[in-house]
């Protein structure tokens, strides 16, 4: 059995042994991790909001990693052609990004270069909406409900609209035209959705009392507006940009070196 030497010393957790050169917060035989070894595994912005449960979680990971990887070299696993290829191109993926991740963080985006693409693209940004259309009497007068309704039964819809309605639409019979959900209150949308065509129903408002009815539909296609698609548009326009870094940084990188494929 192996002696490992393991411990733990989280700069503002644990007191620790240091060296003139080295904070080290975990060793396993003779391989360390240093405090900023440590920290290089995260962004600025994620090592300030690590918790401490998840410090300890990516040390004893570690641990376990850093064990298995010795035991592969003492094997001479890690000496095999295939496995050496692959350490290759992990270290070659590793660099790949770092220096990407480099090039598109001065990538930047103004609010005019959104806007613009939006104008330009503004009509593949459609939203779509059923619409009723409504005829429908108004009251104030609540106790006056029943005597509408008897006159709705007795008479028709538009006459007890004529006689009863409170709002101007009254005079013409209560035709109103369309109703989109943006433009009514939400008990008289609600009542809409729920209601069959020609059939009435009674709804409650902060304002009074409507009998509604609808006796037509029709979906409205409509373009979203500049905000609603905002951060669509930021992502579409960011990936783009992203894009043509990437392929100008290859081409550059191509043009200025020698490059020989035999398959």
């Amino acid at each position: 059995m192996k002696k490992i030497l393991f411990f733990l010393c989280i700069v503002t957790l644990f007191a620790c042994v240091q060296t003139e050169d080295e904070n080290i917060v975990a060793q396993v035989n003779e391989v360390k991790l240093t405090i900023d070894e440590f920290k290089a595994n995260f962004s600025d912005e994620e090592w300030n909001t690590l918790s401490i449960d998840s410090k300890k979680e990516f040390i004893q990971d570690w641990v376990k990693l850093t064990l298995l990887a010795q035991e592969a070299d003492e094997l001479q696993i890690s000496q095999s052609p295939k496995i050496k290829e692959r350490i290759k191109n992990a270290e070659n993926n590793i660099k790949s990004n770092a220096l990407l991740a480099a090039k598109l963080a001065d990538i930047t985006i103004s609010e005019d270069e959104l806007f613009n693409y939006y104008k330009i693209h503004k009509s593949e940004y459609q939203t779509s909406h059923k619409e009723y259309k409504v005829q429908r009497i108004f009251t104030k007068d609540k106790t006056k409900i029943k005597e509408i309704l008897d006159a709705v039964k007795t008479s028709s819809f538009k006459d007890a609209a004529i006689q009863y309605s409170e709002e101007p639409a009254g005079k013409n019979g209560g035709y109103i035209g369309f109703l989109s959900q943006k433009s009514s209150h939400i008990n008289i949308w609600n009542a809409l959705k729920s209601l069959r065509k020609y059939h009435y129903k009674t709804v409650e408002t902060n304002k009074g009392v409507y009998i509604l009815k609808y006796y037509d539909t029709r979906t409205v296609d409509t373009e979203k507006t500049f905000l609603e698609v905002k951060d669509e548009i930021k992502k579409m326009v960011a990936k783009k940009k992203n894009e043509d870094v990437y392929n100008g940084l290859i081409q550059e990188l191509k043009n200025k070196s020698e490059i020989t494929i035999s398959i």
